[in-house]
């Protein structure tokens, strides 16, 4: 569980803000929600044609922080994480038949990417200017939209499968692009088998 001064953190942050998933974020935070009442009340109990995405993944990541799945930067992108404290590890790790047979889909998911890693040519980024402003989300929509955190989209962006669009200092990203790309396509496939192994429903996925 969550350390509650870094819960107080976040909160404070995000109340800074004004846009739903926000809102969102911080209600799950204060009433310390966990992933299945997430997944419930906006999945499970919510018709599918009426489901909001964005906000389920903001509330999702939410819970995990909650739970110290993620870091405060997966919802918070101008915060970093702070450095966590070493923990003596036992040397003999056990897993059961199920863990490994996913251990090794992993595995081979990894390789795949590192097989398309080589296939493309890295993308320096880009002015704000060269793409269509109506396309573009900051890199907090783009986390939220992705359902991923900053460090993530950040690598993504630096070994060339996303375009960083740059203007000063902050970065925007095209939905457009984000939509064709074959390495979010591959995380959203991961979310959606964890969910599963949790015992949810991976209908929420955007293919």
């Amino acid at each position: 569980m969550r350390k509650q001064s870094e819960i107080n953190r976040a909160i404070e942050h995000l109340k800074a803000y004004t846009d739903a998933a926000s809102r969102i974020q911080v209600e799950v935070l204060e009433m310390k929600r966990s992933e299945t009442w997430v997944f419930n009340q906006y999945v499970r109990n919510v018709p599918e044609d009426e489901r909001n995405e964005t906000l389920f993944y903001a509330a999702r990541d939410a819970a995990q922080f909650l739970a110290g799945k993620i870091g405060i930067s997966s919802i918070c992108p101008d915060l970093e994480d702070e450095p966590e404290e070493e923990e003596e590890q036992d040397e003999n790790i056990t897993l059961s038949r199920k863990e490994y047979n996913n251990l090794l889909k992993r595995l081979e998911r990894v390789e795949r990417k590192l097989g398309l890693k080589s296939q493309i040519n890295r993308i320096s980024r880009k002015l704000v200017s060269e793409a269509d402003p109506e396309d573009l989300m900051s890199q907090a929509d783009a986390c939220r939209y992705i359902g991923c955190g900053k460090t993530t989209i950040k690598r993504w962006a630096d070994r060339g499968f996303l375009t960083g669009y740059k203007d000063g200092q902050r970065i925007f990203y095209s939905k457009k692009e984000i939509d064709k790309s074959k390495v979010v396509k591959e995380h959203r496939i991961t979310v959606a088998e964890r969910q599963e192994e949790n015992g949810t429903d991976n209908r929420t996925n955007p293919e």
